[in-house]
């Protein structure tokens, strides 16, 4: 038999035995239906994470035994604010949003994506995982909600319309800023935050209204950020860490192998989300700065380098501003379930009094 003939074989083998294994699944798991409402549909963490992963991925592993229908919020009117509500009202069955935006009402849900905490994805994906338990204990307990998986989009950084050589010359900036520790090292570092709608950015810096924008390295350039900025400043304020989670209601009427069934394939939907944040993260500094460009457009944006005087800088108001404020929001034992988790690793303490 020749070489290829052997390849052949033994191609035809695995398919044959990926057949059989999603068969055996499919007469496992009950045929399930439930809707999904995932992220901004014009981003990429809809459309190349959770869209391909809940009408793709799901039915193909199941052997077609569990479908989904999926939408982004933003299409049925939402902003995204209202998510961990419908999730609890029962209205919706599984959904996803920004832990930022629900840090107001679960402080917990700021403590992987404090300002500045870590300084590259790795950093923030081992963070996640070591914290991860403390919030799905906090989002059943308190909230009804199942939390399924925490992911990224890709790093947020600044973008300037004038020229800037590190965090020293962020004093006496208006910089538009989301959730509250990002304010809180704005102003530590002497500058006013400015909360602003995304699509209400690029007037604003036209027009002076606002000096910088934290956004996502990529996300900018496609909203076109770079136009009405010069200077790009790649130190990742945070990830824009995202949550997917089930109404509890919905979750408990689920079959246990279809639970079963689905928390494995979500920590999948992790891993490769954790992956897109990396490389869009690489992308858009590089588009932004005219390098090769895969998702965006090229640009000319002067890219400021991070130095080590910003890092210790950095580290210094974290642990005199942002963390402390945090954990006055978050209260004594929640600051203190941070301190054995990701401050243990960083190097950090909240305090608990």
């Amino acid at each position: 038999m020749t070489g290829i003939a052997s390849r052949i074989v033994r191609l035809a083998a695995t398919f044959a035995t990926l057949g059989f294994a999603q068969a055996a699944v499919a007469q496992d798991l009950p045929k399930t239906k439930f809707n999904y409402v995932g992220t901004w549909g014009n981003l990429s963490l809809y459309n190349k994470v959770e869209k391909p992963f809940f009408e793709q991925t799901i039915p193909e592993q199941s052997g077609g035994a569990i479908t989904v229908t999926v939408q982004p919020f933003t299409e049925m009117g939402l902003k995204g604010t209202e998510i961990l509500r419908l999730l609890r009202s029962g209205v919706l069955d599984m959904s996803a949003t920004l832990l930022s935006y629900i840090g107001g009402d679960i402080p917990e849900a700021e403590a992987v994506d404090l300002a500045g905490i870590t300084r590259d994805i790795d950093e923030a994906h081992r963070m996640t995982d070591a914290y991860k338990p403390v919030l799905a204990e906090v989002f059943e307990k308190k909230y009804g909600v199942k939390l399924l998986a925490v992911i990224p989009y890709h790093a947020q950084i600044v973008y300037c319309r004038q020229p800037i050589s590190g965090l020293d010359d962020f004093k006496g900036l208006k910089i538009r800023s989301s959730g509250r520790s990002q304010g809180d090292l704005i102003e530590a570092l002497g500058g006013t935050p400015v909360g602003m709608a995304f699509g209400e950015v690029v007037p604003a810096l036209e027009k002076g209204v606002i000096d910088c924008g934290i956004t996502g390295a990529l996300s900018g350039n496609l909203a076109k950020w770079d136009q009405t900025t010069t200077h790009l400043y790649p130190l990742p304020i945070s990830w824009a860490t995202t949550f997917i989670a089930a109404g509890s209601d919905f979750w408990n009427k689920l079959d246990p192998a279809v639970q079963s069934f689905l928390e494995k394939e979500m920590a999948s939907l992790e891993d490769i989300a954790w992956e897109s944040g990396r490389s869009e993260t690489n992308d858009g500094i590089s588009c932004n700065t005219g390098g090769a460009c895969v998702d965006g457009h090229v640009s000319n944006m002067t890219l400021i380098p991070v130095n080590d005087a910003d890092y210790a800088k950095l580290h210094e108001l974290l642990a005199s501003v942002v963390v402390p404020r945090w954990a006055e929001r978050c209260g004594g034992e929640c600051a203190a379930k941070w301190n054995e988790t990701i401050g243990k690793e960083l190097n950090l303490t909240a305090p608990t009094e």
